[in-house]
């Protein structure tokens, strides 16, 4: 949410480029009780971002999704659509954090590529046919970004050298553009 504010703000100044970090790389199995407990640590993010819409905690409705994977492997094809890729996002997004879904459930991934304008069919041919690519760049961005000393999300690096990290108002993020483009401009 307040990436979409900044990049609203600074218009094409700015690019913003996501990457994958997986906060649950291998599937695991956890009870409903201790998932359950997990996600009241979502009230301090929801507190912060009130428009996010958070919901706390989890409903017990669905099963916890089981790891990160499979999301990151379905943004990855809801990209190779095009537009819809911003779309996607916020729908995982929004099914995990608001609607409590197992976003690691392969007919709900599918399901969300429906909500936003995507090809059921076409995106289920998409994955299946690039997932082990697809999870390898994910695997990889993931890495990078450990090997970089990245534990969390969110996490921004800005201009590859700055760091950004945990739930911050878009002013942070925007002393830190000043703080570059004064770099910049210092040096010619």
């Amino acid at each position: 949410m307040r990436l979409a504010k900044l990049a609203e703000i600074e218009g094409q100044t700015i690019v913003i480029e996501w990457r994958s970090f997986l906060l649950r790389p291998e599937p695991e199995e956890r009870s409903m009780e201790s998932f359950t407990r997990y996600t009241h640590s979502w009230e301090r993010p929801a507190e912060l971002e009130p428009s996010a819409g958070f919901v706390v905690p989890w409903s017990g409705e669905h099963e916890p999704p089981s790891h990160s994977l499979p999301a990151a492997i379905a943004s990855r094809v809801a990209a190779t659509f095009g537009g819809p890729w911003a779309a996607y996002h916020g729908a995982l997004l929004h099914a995990y954090f608001v609607e409590h879904r197992t976003i690691s459930n392969f007919d709900v991934l599918i399901d969300l590529a429906g909500r936003v304008g995507i090809d059921p069919h076409e995106f289920a041919e998409r994955f299946h046919s690039g997932a082990n690519d697809y999870a390898r760049q994910s695997i990889d961005d993931h890495n990078t970004a450990v090997e970089a000393g990245i534990g969390g999300v969110p996490a921004v690096v800005v201009d590859g050298r700055y760091l950004v990290s945990g739930a911050v108002d878009v002013e942070e993020y925007q002393n830190v553009l000043e703080r570059v483009r004064a770099e910049r401009a210092a040096s010619g």
